[in-house]
C-alpha cells in the first residue's frame, strides 16, 4: 500500500513537471512571436522610365539658289516654227547683249496686221534644266505682251504657256509660279508695242535665264 502511494506520488511529480515545461515552452514561444517585429512586405518604388529622347527634327532641304543658265543658241521663231521667224540673223544677240539686239518686223498694228498670231526667240538650253525666271531687257516703249512658253520639243504646239505679262518699262521678269523643267525656252510676243515711227515693233536687247543647270 506504501509502495503504491510512493509511486503514485512520483508519478504526478513527473506529470507535473512535464505539464510546466511544455505550458512554459508554450508561453516563451508565444511572448517571442510576440516581441518579434512583424513580417513587412516592401514593395519597391520604381523610379519612373524616362521618356525616349524625342528624335531631331527634320528639317526640310534647303533650296538651291537660283543661277544665271546660259543658252546654247538662240532663233527667231514664227507660227510655223524657225522657218518664219522675224529678223533671224540677230537673234544670237540676245545672248550676250550685243548692241542693237533683235527687232521684229514692223506691223502696221499691235496685232501684227492681222499677218500672223505672234513672233519671238527660241532659246535652247543644251539639255533639260529648271527654270525660275526669264529677265528681258526690252526697247523704252511698253505695251509688248509677253508669253513664256517652255517645253521639251521646239514647236510652237509642243511649248505650253507657262505666264505672261504686258511690260511696263523696259526691264520684264517672267518670274514662274514654281519650277519648270525644260529644254526649250520660248519668248512669244501676242502684241507689239509702238516703235515711235508710227508702226509697232518688239525690241530685245538681252534674254536671262534662272534655275539649276
Amino acid at each position: 500500500m506504501t509502495l503504491a502511494v510512493v509511486a503514485c506520488g512520483v508519478l504526478g511529480y513527473a506529470a507535473f513537471k512535464f505539464t510546466g515545461q511544455v505550458s512554459g515552452h508554450t508561453t516563451l514561444a508565444v511572448r517571442k512571436a510576440a516581441a518579434s517585429p512583424r513580417n513587412v512586405i516592401v514593395t519597391p518604388t520604381l523610379a519612373p522610365t524616362p521618356s525616349a529622347t524625342p528624335s531631331a527634327t527634320a528639317h526640310p532641304a534647303a533650296v538651291p539658289q537660283a543661277q544665271t543658265i546660259v543658252a546654247v543658241s538662240a532663233v527667231a521663231f514664227g507660227p510655223q516654227g524657225k522657218a518664219d521667224g522675224d529678223n533671224p540673223q540677230a537673234a544670237a544677240q540676245v545672248l550676250t547683249g550685243s548692241a542693237p539686239g533683235w527687232t521684229s518686223q514692223w506691223y502696221a498694228t499691235p496685232e501684227f496686221g492681222d499677218l500672223k498670231q505672234g513672233t519671238g526667240l527660241l532659246l535652247d538650253m543644251g539639255h533639260t534644266v529648271t527654270i525660275t525666271t526669264v529677265r528681258l531687257s526690252l526697247g523704252s516703249s511698253p505695251g509688248a505682251k509677253v508669253e513664256l512658253r517652255l517645253g521639251a520639243a521646239p514647236a510652237l504646239g509642243s511649248l505650253p504657256v507657262v505666264t505672261t505679262a504686258t511690260a511696263t518699262g523696259d526691264v520684264l521678269s517672267l518670274r514662274l509660279a514654281a519650277p519648270v523643267k525644260a529644254r526649250y525656252v520660248l519668248v512669244w510676243f501676242t502684241r507689239l508695242p509702238p516703235d515711235g515711227a508710227g508702226t509697232y515693233q518688239a525690241i530685245v536687247h538681252h534674254v536671262t535665264i534662272q534655275g539649276q543647270p
